[in-house]
């Protein structure tokens, strides 16, 4: 049994055809996975308009400079 030229090359050009399809699908779902969350951030907002986090108020140099005398 021999395998021809013509059909080593014709399973190669299936591998790679198969090879850079499945690249092209991978590529374009993280594309739209990225766009996905992008626009899910664009239009979150908070749940409980009160859930803010506090912010501490931090000392600035000069409350630190009369503190100090």
């Amino acid at each position: 049994m021999t395998i021809s030229m013509q059909t080593l090359h014709d399973v190669l050009v299936a591998i790679v055809t198969t090879v850079g399809i499945a690249v092209a699908v991978s590529i374009a779902f993280v594309a739209a996975g990225a766009v996905f969350e992008r626009g899910q951030k664009r239009t979150a907002k908070p749940r409980h308009p009160g859930a803010v986090s506090a912010q501490h108020p931090t000392q600035t140099d000069e409350v630190r400079e009369l503190l100090l005398r």
